[in-house]
């Protein structure tokens, strides 16, 4: 991937003078750019990225800040939501009706941290920037894919790296959903109880649907 900027692009050219709004703005739609060429649908009056295929639909949203400071800080947060379209066809044809939703924000962007002192939290952004601290008020160890990051001054070289962000955190499923070997990949990385919480609800159940013979663990 070598990602060229649009030509007249506020992101080719701005100063500390240049309203975050437009640099969001900006770099939303550069998102969008990307994936309605590899099939996405983009909206851009309320920033969001949708996939749909007969057995997935994945959502994800933009946000920014109100504590956005021209000239040093611009937000861009990343809210996705992944929906189970085989769940929603079996409630209806069981006369039932759901959203089918499957995973959210928290369970793509949350992984467990072993041999961690208690507390200990690794948080990675979209740009590969890693901060360690321990929280002493939350004893779990994790590691938290920050779904937030700062794109002021967003260089093409560093779109490249939300852009993988993105794939390898979200985007991925519209495959992995169908190979089982990376869905227990998956949950081998997560803290036991939010594990155990998924496979106790319709994330569950949708594995059952689909790989009866399989036993995750």
């Amino acid at each position: 991937m070598a990602w060229k900027f649009k030509e007249d692009s506020v992101l080719n050219k701005y100063s500390e003078y240049t309203p975050c709004k437009d640099i969001f703005q900006a770099v939303c739609d550069e998102i969008g750019q990307y994936y309605v060429d590899k099939g996405g649908k983009y909206a851009r009056s309320r920033p969001k990225i949708t996939f749909k295929n007969a057995d997935l639909k994945i959502e994800i949203t933009f946000w920014s800040s109100g504590y956005n400071i021209p000239g040093e800080y611009v937000n861009l947060e990343m809210i996705p939501s992944i929906y189970s379209l085989e769940l929603v066809k079996k409630a209806k044809e069981e006369g039932e009706k759901i959203k089918g939703h499957i995973l959210s924000f928290m369970d793509v962007f949350t992984e467990r941290w072993d041999d961690k002192p208690k507390g200990s939290k690794l948080i990675i952004n979209a740009f590969g920037e890693r901060l360690e601290r321990v929280d002493e008020y939350n004893s779990k160890t994790e590691i938290k894919y920050n779904k937030s990051v700062n794109v002021y001054g967003i260089t093409e070289e560093k779109f490249e790296s939300l852009i993988h962000f993105i794939d390898s955190r979200i985007t991925h499923w519209i495959e992995s959903i169908h190979q089982p070997k990376n869905i227990q990949f998956f949950l081998d990385k997560l803290i036991p109880n939010d594990k155990t919480e998924l496979l106790n609800g319709d994330f569950g159940t949708l594995l059952k649907l689909k790989f009866p013979d399989v036993n995750f663990r």
